[in-house]
C-alpha cells in the first residue's frame, strides 16, 4: 500500500485485505472465476455482485507456482461455497494462467489486458458509465498480435474500442528487454534516426552498449528478428532512463522506471529548478493518424501520442550536456500533458468526461499526481 493525497492508495492486496469483497451497484447475476495475469497473479471470483480478489498468489513462469494457483483457487471455491458457471483469463495464448483456465473444463473467456486493467479500476470505484481509459503498463498481448501497453480505450462494461497510444516502437530481445533498458533505448533511438550511423554515434556517445551490440539490436529491430512492435509505457520509462544514464539495466522488476521518477522528484524538489523555464518547447502534441479506425463508432479518429519526439528531445539534451534530473522531470511533465490533451481530445469526438487511471505505471505517484490533478484542472474550465 502506498498513500496519495493523504489517503490509502491501495497497490496490492494481500493478507488483511483479501479475499474481502469489491461491490458493485449494477445487478449482475451468476458465478464466475477469473484466472488472473502472468505476473504477481491474483485470481477473483464473482458471485453476483460481490468480487472476492485472492490472496497474492505470485509469478506463474514457476510451475510451483501455477500449482499453488489450482490449489488456492479450489479453497477459494469452497470457502466461498460457489460453483462457476464460467472462468476469465488473459488474451495472451501461452500464458500459464490461460493454462489453467482452459483446463478446468468451463466455457472460457478472454479479456484483453489493459481493458482488464481499466474494468478493475470501473469495478473498484463501483463506476458503470463509459469511460476514457488510460491504461499505462508494462505489456500485454494486444487484439492485434503485438505487445500493448500504453493504450487509450474508450470502455465499459460491454467491451472497449482502442482510441489512441504511445507511439510504437521495436521492442528487441523479448522478455529481457524489460531487465535491460539500454535495448529499448538503442531501438528508440534509431527510430527517430532512421540510421545505423547516426544511431552508433549517439549510443557511443550515451555509452550504452558496444558498436557491435547495437549493430546486432539494429539488425534485429530492422528484419523483425526476435523482435515485436510495442505500444509499452513500462518499457518507454525504461528506455528513457536507459537514454539519461540514470539506470541502463534493472537487478529487480521496475527498478529503471522508479529510479527516474526519483531523478525527477529530486529535481522538482531542487532549488536550481525554474518551472517557469523547465519544460519542452511544445508541450501536449498529439500526432493524428489521420485515419479511422476500422473497428470504432461514429467514425472515431485514432491517433497517438508524440513521445517520438519527447525522447528526440532528451536524447538531443543528454548530449548537450543538461542535468539528468532535469530532463527526467520533463519527461514526466512531458508525458502527463499528452495524456491530458489526449484525453481532450477523446471527449471531444465522445463526449465523455470521466477518466479511468489504470496500470502499473501509476504506481508512479508524479505522474499520477500530474495526471489527475491536470485532469482536474481541464474539467473545471467546462
Amino acid at each position: 500500500m502506498d498513500f496519495y493525497k493523504g489517503k490509502p492508495y491501495m497497490i496490492r492486496r494481500s493478507r488483511g485485505y483479501a479475499p474481502l469483497p469489491f461491490m458493485v451497484s449494477t445487478p449482475w447475476s451468476g458465478q464466475v472465476i477469473a484466472a488472473g495475469g502472468e505476473l504477481k497473479n491474483t485470481f477473483c471470483i464473482g458471485v453476483d455482485n460481490r468480487f472476492y480478489p485472492s490472496p497474492y498468489v505470485g509469478d506463474l513462469e514457476d510451475l510451483r507456482t501455477v500449482k499453488a494457483l489450482k490449489e488456492t483457487m479450489g479453497r477459494l471455491e469452497t470457502l466461498l461455497e460457489v460453483q462457476p458457471e464460467v472462468v476469465v483469463c488473459d488474451l495472451h495464448p501461452k500464458y500459464n494462467s490461460a493454462v489453467v483456465a482452459e483446463e478446468i473444463g468451463l466455457p472460457v473467456l478472454k479479456v484483453q489486458h489493459h481493458y482488464a486493467h481499466i474494468l478493475s479500476c470501473m469495478s473498484e470505484n463501483d463506476c458503470e458509465e463509459k469511460v476514457i481509459g488510460v491504461s499505462f503498463d508494462g505489456t500485454g498481448y494486444g487484439t492485434d498480435g503485438t505487445i500493448w501497453g500504453g493504450e487509450i480505450l474508450l470502455a465499459d462494461y460491454q467491451g472497449f474500442t482502442r482510441l489512441g497510444s504511445i507511439q510504437p516502437f521495436v521492442q528487441v530481445g523479448g522478455d529481457i528487454s524489460a531487465k535491460e533498458g539500454w535495448r529499448i533505448a538503442v531501438s528508440l533511438i534509431w527510430q527517430n534516426t532512421g540510421s545505423l550511423q547516426e544511431t552508433l554515434s549517439t549510443v557511443q556517445k550515451l555509452g550504452l552498449c558496444t558498436e557491435q551490440e547495437c549493430k546486432v539490436l539494429v539488425t534485429m529491430a530492422q528484419r523483425k528478428i526476435n523482435a515485436v512492435t510495442s505500444t509499452s509505457a513500462g518499457r518507454l520509462f525504461d528506455g528513457v532512463s536507459a537514454i539519461l544514464g540514470i539506470r541502463k539495466a534493472s537487478t529487480f522488476e521496475g527498478e529503471a522506471s522508479t529510479a527516474l521518477e526519483f531523478a525527477a522528484e529530486e529535481w522538482r524538489k531542487s532549488p536550481q529548478r525554474n518551472p517557469e523555464t523547465d519544460n519542452l518547447a511544445a508541450p501536449g502534441n498529439l500526432a493524428d493518424l489521420a485515419k479511422n479506425s476500422e473497428d470504432a463508432p461514429e467514425n472515431l479518429r485514432k491517433f497517438i501520442l508524440n513521445t517520438g519526439e519527447i525522447v528526440r528531445h532528451l536524447t538531443e539534451s543528454i548530449l548537450a550536456g543538461e542535468d539528468p534530473r532535469k530532463l527526467a522531470c520533463e519527461f514526466h511533465e512531458e508525458l502527463a500533458a499528452q495524456i491530458i490533451a489526449a484525453c481532450e481530445e477523446a471527449k471531444r469526438q465522445t463526449g465523455i468526461r470521466k477518466a479511468a487511471l489504470s496500470g502499473g505505471v501509476f504506481q508512479n505517484r508524479l505522474l499520477l499526481e500530474l495526471v489527475d490533478e491536470g485532469l482536474i484542472k481541464k474539467a473545471s474550465r467546462f
